[in-house]
């Protein structure tokens, strides 16, 4: 009887302790307030250049009439065979060929004609040497289609660093105004997005269709001028009070 008693009243103790602990506990996370949220500030700064154009891009095509398809195809061959061996003689000058497409046209009254065309498109940073081959292929029968200049990866990553810096600078500054506006702090950035280097799309000159010159004519002239280079950066601000 005594063993059970005194089994009983210590099994009574222990449970009075784990119910003081856990009031306690309970109490003090209470009395803990929880953290608020930081207050995030999302802000986008641009930063930008004014690149010269440093590329060339250059457009022909052999297109060829006739009624018999076998000769439209033939002699777009042929204009092309001879326009890929010029390119060679040149090269710091990259070549690459393009759509070749052949249709038949059925006017009302008039024959059958048969329509077939084959384009090339010509790459070089040498303006006057890319010129002076495209009025050489206008020679040998091709039609230029159309002149872009444009902006090389090296131009572009050539000022990317500058840039980069110079948006995160105004991204942090504008971020101080801000909080300091708002009567608060930056306690840091929680994330940040940062952009390449990218100028606008390409613009090309486009020619007006026309054959190819019987005599020697006036090399074709581009200015290239210069484009517009950005950088983006977005970022996610933590505030916090003073």
């Amino acid at each position: 009887m005594t063993r059970w008693f005194v089994a009983a009243m210590a099994a009574i103790g222990y449970l009075a302790v784990a119910q003081s602990v856990l009031a306690q506990t309970v109490a003090a996370s209470d009395a803990v307030a929880p953290t608020p949220a930081p207050t995030l500030l999302h802000l986008s700064e641009t930063a930008q250049r004014d690149v010269p154009r440093d590329l060339l891009h250059a457009t022909l095509a052999a297109t060829v009439t006739d009624a018999d398809a076998a000769k439209v195809q033939a002699e777009i061959n042929r204009r092309m065979t001879a326009a890929l061996a010029r390119v060679k003689q040149s090269p710091d000058i990259a070549v690459e060929t393009e759509g070749y497409s052949v249709y038949q046209d059925n006017p009302d009254k008039a024959p059958a004609r048969w329509h077939g065309s084959q384009s090339l498109t010509l790459t070089g940073k040498d303006f006057a040497g890319v010129l002076a081959l495209v009025g050489a292929l206008q020679q040998q029968g091709l039609v230029t289609q159309g002149l872009a200049p444009d902006i090389s990866v090296e131009a572009r990553r050539s000022v990317e660093d500058a840039l980069t810096d110079e948006a995160l600078a105004r991204l942090k500054q504008r971020g101080d105004k801000i909080a300091a506006s708002l009567g608060v702090k930056v306690a840091g950035f929680r994330d940040i997005r940062v952009g390449n280097a990218s100028p606008p799309p390409v613009r090309p000159f486009l020619m007006r269709a026309a054959g190819a010159a019987a005599a020697p004519a006036p090399l074709p002239v581009a200015e290239p001028g210069s484009a517009t280079v950005s950088v983006t950066i977005e970022g996610e601000i933590a505030l916090a009070p003073r």
